[in-house]
C-alpha cells in the first residue's frame, strides 16, 4: 500500500475546472417510484445526484489516511450516486449521497420519453458519460495503489463534469445544465409559457419557441423576486414592465423564427412599404463611404458581407431578429459600435467614420436612406428607431441575406 500522504491531484483537476463549490439543484431526497414521473424534475434530480457524485469526490481531496479504506470509500459514494438503488452488501458502508435512482435512473427515463425533443442529445450525452464515470469509480473502489486511485478518479470526474454541463452551451455539449437553461426541459411545472419568438405580454413567463427556452421574463418592480432554480443568462434587456433574461439559445432566436410559424407567433403591424416600416436615418453617400470603412476597419472580424467570422454577424435576416427579440434600438448598435469596436483598437475611428459604418450597416440591412446623415452623437431619433427585419425588403446576399450597398 502506498495510501501515505494527502493526495493533491485531485483538488488540482477540480480547481481547474472551477467546480470546488458545487451548486446543486433542489433536493432529490424522494424515490422515483413514490411520485409522478415529470422531465423537469427528472432532470433536475438527476443533476442533484451528479452535484452529489462530484461533491464525495471533492471530499476526497481533504483526506489524509494511511490506508485505502477512505479513499475507496469516496469512489464508492460517488458511484452510489450516479447508480443509486439499494446498494450491496459491500457497498453499503460508504453510503449514497444522492437519491434511490441515481441520476443513471433519471437519465434514462428522460432518455426513452425524450422521442424528439431538443434536449433529447443532451441527455443522452450526459447518460454516456456517467457510465463512463460509473466504470471509472469501480475500478478506483478497488485501486491498490494512490496512482492508480487519481487516474480513475480524475477520469471519472472529468466525465462528470462534461454530464453536468454548462448553462451557457446549447446541446449536447452543454450536458444537463445547457439542456436545462435553453430548452423546454427547463420549464417548470405549471409554469406560464409564451411563445419566445415575440415580447411576453404576460408575467411572469418562460418564452419558449421549438422546444428552445429562449428567454424567462419577469415583472419590473421593487423587491425580489426568486427564480425557482438558478437559470443561465446570456444578456438582460428591459422591455416595459418587463425585465427579460436570455438564455443561450437566443443565438438561434433568428432562425428559429424564420419560419412561417415562428413568425406567426407575433402578429405583424407594420407596413408592408419598405418606406413607412423605417425611419430614414442616413444619406446613401454616407453608406457608400461606410462601405470602404467596414471593409478596411471591420470585415476581417465580421466578414465582408456582414455573415460574421471570428467575431459574431452585424447584418442580416438573423441579426435582425434577434435585435428584435432583445429589443435593441439603432442607438444600442451605435453604442455598441463607437465604444467596442474595432475590437483590435476601440475608439479609434474618427467620429465621422463611426458615422458612416453606422450608415452603412442600416443599409446593408435594408433601411431605407434618406436626405439626413446618420449623426456623430447620441439623438432621441436613433433610441425611438428600432432593430428589425424590413417589411418587403429583399435581401440578395445567399449568405446573409442582406441588401446590396454599391460603392
Amino acid at each position: 500500500m502506498v495510501f501515505s500522504c494527502q493526495p493533491k491531484a485531485l483538488l488540482a483537476i477540480v480547481g481547474a475546472f472551477g467546480m470546488l463549490a458545487v451548486t446543486a439543484g433542489p433536493a432529490a431526497s424522494a424515490a422515483a417510484g413514490e411520485q409522478e414521473h415529470n422531465p423537469h424534475q427528472e432532470a433536475q434530480q438527476a443533476l442533484a445526484d451528479i452535484d452529489a457524485a462530484i461533491g464525495a469526490l471533492n471530499a476526497a481531496s481533504g483526506v489524509t489516511a494511511n490506508n485505502a479504506g477512505p479513499y475507496r470509500q469516496s469512489a464508492q459514494r460517488a458511484a452510489n450516486a450516479i447508480v443509486g438503488g439499494d446498494a450491496p452488501d459491500s457497498h453499503a458502508a460508504a453510503g449514497n449521497p444522492g437519491d434511490d435512482a441515481g441520476a443513471i435512473g433519471h437519465l434514462s427515463w428522460l432518455s426513452v420519453h425524450a422521442s424528439a425533443s431538443v434536449w433529447g442529445p443532451a441527455v443522452q450525452g450526459a447518460l454516456v458519460n456517467l457510465k463512463a464515470a460509473e466504470a471509472h469509480l469501480t475500478e478506483a473502489a478497488r485501486a491498490d495503489q494512490l496512482q492508480d486511485f487519481w487516474l480513475q478518479t480524475s477520469a471519472a470526474l472529468q466525465a462528470l463534469l462534461v454530464a453536468d454541463g454548462r448553462p451557457s452551451q446549447l446541446g449536447v455539449l452543454g450536458g444537463l445544465r445547457g439542456a436545462l437553461a435553453t430548452t423546454d426541459l427547463g420549464v417548470p411545472d405549471g409554469a406560464q409559457v409564451v411563445p419566445g419568438c415575440a415580447a411576453p405580454t404576460q408575467l411572469p413567463a418562460y418564452g419558449v419557441t421549438k422546444g428552445y427556452l429562449v428567454y424567462l421574463a419577469i415583472p419590473r418592480q421593487e423587491g425580489v423576486t426568486r427564480f425557482p432554480e438558478m437559470i443561465g443568462v446570456r444578456d438582460v434587456s428591459v422591455r416595459g414592465n418587463a425585465i427579460i433574461m436570455h438564455t443561450a439559445a437566443t443565438d438561434i432566436a433568428g432562425r428559429l423564427c424564420a419560419d412561417a410559424g415562428a413568425a406567426s407567433d407575433k402578429p405583424n403591424t407594420h407596413d408592408p412599404d419598405p418606406s413607412n416600416n423605417a425611419a430614414a436615418l442616413y444619406t446613401e453617400q454616407q453608406a457608400k463611404d461606410g462601405k470602404h470603412v467596414f471593409e478596411g476597419s471591420c470585415a476581417s472580424c465580421h466578414g465582408t458581407n456582414l455573415q460574421g467570422g471570428s467575431a459574431p454577424p452585424v447584418g442580416g435576416s438573423a441579426f435582425l431578429k434577434k435585435a428584435k427579440i432583445l429589443g435593441w434600438s439603432v442607438a444600442d448598435m451605435r453604442n455598441l459600435v463607437v465604444s467596442a469596436m474595432p475590437a483590435s483598437n476601440p475608439g479609434s475611428l474618427l467620429p465621422e467614420q463611426y458615422a458612416d459604418v453606422l450608415a452603412y450597416l442600416l443599409a446593408a440591412d435594408c433601411y431605407p436612406a434618406g436626405g439626413k446623415s446618420f449623426p456623430t452623437t447620441a439623438t432621441p431619433a436613433l433610441k425611438q428607431a428600432d432593430l428589425h427585419p424590413i417589411q418587403g425588403a429583399k435581401g440578395e446576399n445567399p449568405q446573409s441575406y442582406t441588401c446590396p450597398v454599391k460603392g
